[in-house]
């Protein structure tokens, strides 16, 4: 009898090359583990769920675990050629990022039933800041489903050595610190209420707090490059996206605040004046709020006035979930009823709220955007310009339009 074909299959040259790679990198890289028997133990299939901090997370994580994870990704990053290729060499299944996508859980159920575990980062997406974003409580359903074990690795110092909005890692200490949180006896006995709550808990860290009692020194002379993708409101004069970085320094070049980040990531003022904020957390909380709360006003005004703007951006396009072409490059600007995308050498396109299926900050400048299910890569004019503004802008809009399916469960607007 011919045996089935597996589903989301990992090569296993790739399997080899990916522990062999991230053993040195976690080696060489100051990341460490802290694995109970219980887990070293575990036989597959089981659910490993995870806190989501930075781009090496389901890579470092998964290459500590003694049985091999196909972690699920969001499809955006099956979109660059070279990426594709190693994400599917490694098992990794697509999902189709802030939409509702019912394959993803057949392919996951289909993967475990096979016997093979599956990674997954409850909060979604990378936070900006080192706390940990809402769960969504359709979790507790998966794992009811699936019926497995259910490991917790929580990262902690990922946001020290690669916070999502830079570029290059820092040299620091990395702990994964493994959990075993429920047994499959567990998960058919406990209530949906008391597995997420367990969950929750389970999955919670939070870097500041971390890192005021570990003080953990970052050796790095870049400590404040590109920080400006998750700081894009100046707490002194409210201007947006108005920071410019320069190695352990960021400026506004409206109205001169300055900050200097220390060997242990906490803020100091260069020049004399106030410190709004000595750490990004807070700073990250009190702009979203700022920001919702000023793009709300307009909207309840029906302003007629741009909210801001991306000033030579380059805009990829395409009809289909893989190949983005260069389109031109345009002012990107945001209206209280519409995004407008002007073209230097094409004729403008206006994008409206209620055609308009999901818009994310990406790696670096980039921003996505689906609209009619056809999708748009947006990449900011200069280094550091901030795409998350466009994500808490647009999401304060939706609510205001009733639009309530399309909002990220982890914008606070």
């Amino acid at each position: 009898m011919k045996r089935k074909p597996k589903v989301y299959p990992a090569q296993l040259y790739m399997r080899f090359f990916g522990f062999v790679f991230f053993t040195i990198f976690s080696w060489k890289n100051r990341i460490r583990k802290n694995m109970p028997a219980e887990v070293k133990n575990l036989k597959a299939p089981y659910l490993v769920l995870g806190n989501h901090v930075g781009f090496w997370d389901p890579f470092v994580t998964g290459t500590f675990l003694p049985e091999f994870t196909r972690f699920v990704a969001s499809d955006a990053a099956f979109r660059t050629p070279l990426f594709r290729f190693f994400l599917t060499a490694a098992g990794t299944i697509p999902k189709k990022k802030n939409m509702r996508d019912t394959k993803v859980i057949r392919d996951i159920i289909a993967v475990i039933r096979q016997g093979d575990n599956v990674g997954i980062f409850p909060e979604a997406v990378r936070n900006w800041a080192g706390s940990g974003f809402p769960i969504e409580p359709s979790i507790v359903k998966l794992i009811r489903l699936l019926k497995v074990p259910v490991v917790v690795p929580i990262l902690k110092g990922m946001n020290l050595f690669n916070p999502r909005w830079s570029v290059k890692k820092r040299r620091t200490r990395v702990l994964v610190d493994y959990s075993l949180l429920f047994t499959a006896q567990q998960v058919e006995e406990l209530s949906e209420k008391e597995i997420y709550d367990r969950l929750v808990k389970a999955l919670y860290h939070d870097e500041v707090e971390y890192q005021r009692e570990a003080m953990i020194p970052i050796r790095s002379k870049i400590r404040a490059e590109h920080i400006s993708h998750a700081l894009y409101v100046c707490p002194d004069c409210n201007s947006i996206d108005s920071f410019r970085c320069k190695g352990n320094d960021f400026r506004c070049e409206k109205c001169g605040y300055d900050i200097h980040i220390n060997q242990f990531g906490f803020f100091e003022r260069i020049s004399d004046g106030k410190l709004y904020f000595d750490n990004i957390r807070d700073w990250y909380k009190w702009e979203e709020k700022f920001l919702s709360d000023m793009v709300r006003e307009k909207v309840e005004k029906r302003s007629q006035d741009m909210i801001f703007e991306d000033k030579g951006s380059k805009i990829y396009y395409s009809t289909t979930d893989t190949k983005l072409k260069f389109k031109g490059e345009a002012d990107v600007s945001l209206y209280t009823d519409r995004l407008v995308i002007r073209y230097y050498k094409l004729p403008e396109e206006v994008l409206n709220f209620d055609d308009l299926q999901t818009i994310n900050p990406q790696v670096y400048e980039r921003l996505e955007i689906f609209y009619n299910n056809h999708a748009y890569r947006i990449i900011g004019g200069r280094p550091g310009v901030s795409a998350l503004k466009w994500e808490v802008a647009v999401n304060t809009i939706w609510k205001k339009l009733g639009q309530m399916v399309k909002l990220s469960p982890y914008i606070n607007c």
